[in-house]
């Protein structure tokens, strides 16, 4: 049974790993042929600024996912790290923690509500919003995912402290 979930959590990882590095290899070309093209005729992509506008959306989202795997997001020590005992700063944490976790849920369902409810359509290339929106709670799940995967880890550990 613990294979099974370390083979669907490497594929969950290759999947925010390949999203992350397509959306941002496909937002340089786009970005760079709308340069290039406003530069030698004078008019780009007319669909370049509504893609890419999805598309960094996108990479934000599945990037908190992968920033959370790799502890890379900022944590406020200051709190966690005053009091001398183990017990009342893993008691802390562990509050902030599920804090954190709490405000996760509340986004990811907005973030859903948001996207079901999307009947417009793009301005130029007329495609249904709910598209592009569909990123946000894609990407708050995963978010979610990675932060439940490591909350003991969080929470009983003291952060290292950077100077």
């Amino acid at each position: 049974m613990k294979g099974m979930f370390q083979k669907c959590d490497n594929v969950i990882q290759h999947v925010e790993n390949l999203f992350c590095g397509v959306t941002l290899a496909v937002i340089v070309c786009i970005s760079t042929a709308q340069v290039i093209l406003r530069y030698l005729f004078g008019s780009g992509l007319l669909w370049g600024d509504e893609v890419n506008q999805a598309l960094i959306v996108a990479m934000g989202m599945f990037g908190c996912a992968k920033a959370i795997r790799s502890n890379g997001h900022t944590e406020l020590t200051l709190l966690t790290q005053k009091p001398k005992k183990a017990e009342t700063r893993i008691a802390i944490r562990a509050l902030i923690n599920v804090i954190s976790l709490a405000v996760l849920i509340v986004l990811f369902y907005a973030a859903l509500i948001y996207t079901l409810s999307g009947t417009a359509k793009s301005t130029v290339l007329r495609v249904p919003r709910m598209y592009y929106y569909m990123s946000m709670p894609i990407g708050l799940g995963f978010s979610i995912y990675e932060f439940v995967r490591i909350i003991k880890t969080r929470i009983m550990t003291d952060p290292e402290e950077e100077y």
